[in-house]
């Protein structure tokens, strides 16, 4: 699965808040009003809190100062041009003055996939004062530990680099990478310390001088984690004590190692800024040796051991989200228009005094346009992150991502393409040059974005096996014949018996795609482009196109196999593109994968809790092969290592020994994903379901329905994590932590250099009959199809007079369909009079010439007609992602005519969309209008022109104020003749 596509903003719908609320019930504020519940002294302090939170519009900063009366600000909101995501995440880090910010952030995909989990975040250093971005020129590792901030202004930043692991330095202050070293293996949790680095290694604590050179400060007997530098030149630390505690440690410089108090497993964490460390946890104080604590040690024993603190340790956050992070941020079940983000609901409460507020924070960067500029870590041709840099497939033999997918029934043969090999890639939508099987961009085959409901439907009707709701021909506008999804994919017989658990499924698909077919950009019942992984192989880059590092993942459920244009035997034509356009087909055929997930390992007798399939724990491994891949066994070398890869074993220590169940703690678990295996993730939404904001309150609602479970919940049946680490089992022992000489793999239990402890066993951690959840059914096999509504209906009629010339911006031969329905039945009272044509900026790459300028243009299925196109506006200079579209009308006009351009009622904003309005002899007439209509359909005027000759109107891109945020669109034109010379004439 590939982790980047094409970037998109999101306003909100709602004013109420979505997202934590205080207990007491308060109304949410930006500041807080009775300032009596402050500390002393709050006025003159310097304490500052800094959180985050990440929508589909970018990676929040967020910041409040006690002396400010802890008023919320935006520092900055950073995103990336050409990158499609409906979440951003990651982690920030605060250096020792309070006045800069370390930021590791990438799209929520990224927690997906092994090579963008482990090299494919960004980074930025951001000024809290004035919210100035730097963005730094390194793409680095997603796990939890980064950044890590010391005591002064540098961070570390870690990742793999080839069979070792690269050590980046940042000076905060100065904005700038200071410094580069490679050391042999991987560590993970590094920090400043000592005029070095700290981390940990194996079961050690370890020092990494300025030549590299690596020393042992403590044996710890288990993995450190969280590394906290103190004031004392000592180090705070935890470590696992066994598989249910933890321990409070401290380190110095010269290796004096002291036990500071210790507790249950979660109950406890070390957290800092500056020197300061603290301690969270209910009882913390008791828990912990207070007379032997240092002078910059605190115990905060009435905040959550999850709870944020404040750089002083005045204000702890026990609650930060949207409510809708996972979602995407889709009030109304809608990605609206460009510009804002979703409003942020903070918890807070005052250590000491029990003082609880309720915050309301509207995110607004101060440099908006720093936060979106490009990272410098793309501006290579070729990134990191699609380079092949990481060896963690090739090494540790993790198969790709649905890479075992079975044949489905054929119906046809070929590939499926709407464009042939002679269409010039400079002028037409589609990309004929493509790696994968169906191109993005054809009118003729865009995707129905479906409600949860619709979703749910076919989910729960597919594990029934009675998915077999009739696709007329040309369904959605397609050439498509009659089928049906279960027709087209039939179901697997599960070895064993029994079948696929709904919420299963829906778990599946709310991981791969947040339930959506099409297009973040389009509202359910809506069509658009699909969702797709990384189709233009760019790693994140808007000015990359990388065919050879083309991941070809389609839709709701993310089919990759079989989806290559070089693949011409496992799906057919037809098939690939009901894939592609119907997401009931596309679940049909990613349900039929994870059953053979389900059989492989049957075969193997790789089974849990002795394998009944209706208990949905007993799908661990199943979820495991379908995200990473299985290990077949060697055919030649029976003591070869086979199995689940160790990416997803939970035991692997690029995930936090102290996290729960993923949701149990509460939602905002969802902007964090990427401390959960992908097993721990899918479970988590089968327990506590996707939420999005409901269109009538505002606030977020589940979208599916979850499964049941006996009293204690769903976290009473999930594994340990070390469930599946055993000397005999895979060479795994977590009571040995160890860090394997060149291996680009995080320390941990694996034992083996090569880090194939891949997993085989059949394992039993719980009774299902009194622990294990069971599927819950919303739908029966009877239940007919839900509906979408679109927000977004298109323009079916010309209201211009009858003797307009409307040139629309697609052919007369595409048809407009909403599935099987035809919403502009009886009401086009027009035809399109002539043709837009495009012209796509390019670049030489690898001694090819490729299209950037179509990373970041899309098509949707609404305004005039029920079709239009899009992109952003870019700055001249960046000619590879300009795109130019030019309507030109069938015939000559001789005379006046006013011209009217239609501006759809979304994805239309830019302030600078400059028209050039060919009169057909030559001469030119620039006109320069908003596209913004305030949420309407609209015919705007450019104004009435004396035409002498076939005439022509473009429309480019490229303005001057193009950073790649507002939206400029490409809809139908009208030519309306005048009698005579009217009152808005334009003279050359």
């Amino acid at each position: 699965m590939s982790v980047l596509a094409t970037a998109i903003v999101a306003p909100l719908a709602s004013a109420t808040l979505s997202g934590p609320s205080s207990s007491d019930g308060a109304t949410p504020s930006d500041l807080v009003t009775d300032t009596s519940q402050l500390p002393s002294g709050w006025r003159k302090s310097d304490d500052r809190m800094v959180t985050f939170d990440g929508d589909a519009t970018g990676f929040h900063v967020l910041v409040a100062d006690s002396a400010k009366r802890y008023a919320w600000r935006t520092a900055a909101t950073l995103s990336e041009p050409g990158i499609e995501t409906d979440q951003w995440i990651g982690q920030t880090c605060v250096t020792g003055s309070g006045d800069k910010a370390v930021v590791v952030y990438a799209p929520r995909q990224a927690a997906n996939d092994q090579q963008g989990f482990q090299e494919g975040a960004f980074a930025a250093v951001v000024d809290l004062t004035d919210g100035a971005v730097t963005k730094l020129p390194e793409l680095v590792s997603l796990a939890y530990f980064n950044p890590g901030c010391g005591d002064g202004e540098q961070a570390v930043l870690t990742r793999p680099q080839g069979n070792d692991t690269q050590l980046l330095t940042v000076d905060a202050g100065r904005g700038t990478l200071v410094k580069k070293q490679t050391v042999a293996g991987q560590l993970t949790s590094a920090v400043p310390f000592a005029g070095g680095i700290a981390a940990s290694a194996g079961d050690s604590v370890v020092s990494v001088d300025g030549k590299g050179d690596v020393r042992t400060l403590a044996k710890t007997g288990g993995t450190p984690f969280r590394l906290v530098p103190d004031a004392q030149t000592g180090l705070a630390y935890q470590v696992p004590a066994g598989d249910k505690a933890v321990q409070v440690r401290r380190v110095t410089s010269t290796g004096t190692d002291q036990l500071l108090g210790s507790g249950a497993l979660g109950t406890l964490a070390v957290r800092g800024t500056g020197g300061r460390v603290f301690v969270t946890g209910e009882d913390a104080d008791k828990k912990l040796k207070s007379a032997s604590l240092p002078k910059s040690w605190r115990a905060l024993d009435d905040v959550p051991a999850s709870a944020e603190v404040s750089t002083t340790g005045a204000l702890a956050l026990i609650g930060v989200g949207s409510g809708t992070e996972a979602a995407g941020a889709k009030p109304s079940g809608a990605i609206p228009d460009a510009g804002t983000a979703q409003p942020v609901g903070i918890d807070a409460l005052v250590p000491g005094t029990g003082a609880d507020f309720a915050f309301r924070v509207k995110p607004d960067a101060l440099r908006q346009e720093q936060g979106s500029a490009q990272s410098p870590a793309l501006r290579e041709t070729k990134s990191r992150a699609n380079s092949g840099s990481s060896d963690a497939g090739a090494r540790t033999g993790d198969a790709g991502v649905h890479t075992n997918s079975v044949r489905a029934e054929p119906v046809g043969t070929g590939a499926a393409s709407a464009q042939t090999s002679g269409d010039d890639p400079a002028h037409t939508t589609t990309d004929p040059d493509r790696a994968c099987a169906v191109t993005r961009n054809d009118p003729h085959l865009q995707s129905l974005q479906p409600s949860a409901d619709m979703a749910e439907w076919a989910t729960d009707l597919a594990v029934q096996g009675k998915l077999d709701v009739r696709r007329r021909k040309g369904w959605n506008g397609t050439d498509l014949a009659s089928y049906t999804p279960q027709g087209m994919f039939p179901p697997l017989e599960l070895k064993g018996g029994g079948r696929v658990p709904a919420q299963i499924m829906l778990g599946v698909l709310a991981q791969e795609s947040n339930l959506v077919q099409a297009t973040p950009r389009a509202s359910a019942g809506e069509s658009g482009n699909f969702t797709q992984g990384g189709y233009y192989g760019n790693g994140g880059s808007v000015h990359t196109v990388n065919w050879a590092g083309a991941d070809c993942g389609y839709g709701i459920s993310q089919v990759t196999s079989g989806m290559a244009k070089s693949d011409t035997t496992t799906f057919t034509a037809e098939q690939q593109k009901a894939i592609t356009v119907d997401y009931a087909a596309n679940i049909a055929a990613g349900l039929r994968i994870l059953q053979d997930k389900w059989n492989q390992l049957y075969d193997k007798g790789v089974l849990v809790n002795g394998g009944d399939a209706r208990y949905l724990e007993n799908w661990w491994f199943a979820l495991w092969a379908y995200n990473s891949g299985f290990n077949q066994p060697s055919p030649t070398d029976s003591a070869a290592p086979w199995g689940l890869g160790w990416f997803n074993n939970p035991a692997n220590g690029l995930y936090p020994a102290d996290r729960k169940m993923f949701l149990s703690s509460g939602y905002e678990d969802s902007r964090t994903p990427n401390l959960w295996t992908y097993p721990e993730r899918v479970m988590g939404w089968a327990a506590y379901s996707l939420q999005k904001n409901d269109p009538q309150t505002g606030k977020p609602v589940a979208q599916f329905t979850v499964g049941s479970w006996p009293d204690g919940g769903a976290p009473a049946a999930q594994p340990p994590h070390d469930a599946f680490c055993t000397p005999a089992g895979n060479d795994c022992d977590v009571t040995k932590p160890r860090k394997a000489p060149g291996s680009s793999q995080p320390t941990g239990p694996c034992q083996l250099d090569s880090f194939k402890c891949w997993w085989h066993q059949p394992v039993s951690w719980t009774d299902c009959a009194t622990t294990c959840g069971t599927e819950v059914l919303k739908y029966e096999a009877t239940d007919p199809e839900p509906k979408a509504t679109p927000v977004h209906p298109a323009a079916c009629a010309s209201t211009l007079p009858p003797n307009a010339l409307i040139v629309d911006d697609v052919p007369n031969t595409v048809k407009f369909r909403v599935g099987s329905a035809n919403p502009c039945a009886g009401e086009r009272n027009w035809v399109s009079r002539g043709t837009l044509t495009f012209t796509f900026g390019s670049a030489e790459q690898n001694g090819a010439t490729v299209y950037p300028s179509k990373i970041d243009f899309h098509q949707l299925g609404a305004g005039f007609g029920g079709h239009f196109w899009f992109t952003h506006t870019r700055v001249p200079t960046y000619t590879d992602s300009v795109v130019t579209g030019t309507w030109t009308p069938d015939r000559t006009l001789k005379g006046w005519a006013r011209v009217l351009v239609h501006l759809p009622d979304h994805q239309a904003d830019t302030p600078s969309a400059t028209y050039r309005i060919d009169l057909g002899d030559g001469t030119v007439v620039e006109k320069t209008v908003s596209q913004d209509t305030g949420g309407k359909n609209t015919w705007l005027s450019l104004g009435s022109y004396e035409f002498r000759g076939t005439p022509s109107v473009s429309l480019s891109s490229a303005t001057a104020d193009g950073t790649g945020d507002a939206a400029i669109a490409w809809d139908a034109l009208a030519f309306v003749p005048q009698a005579q010379k009217p009152s808005d004439a334009v003279t050359p």
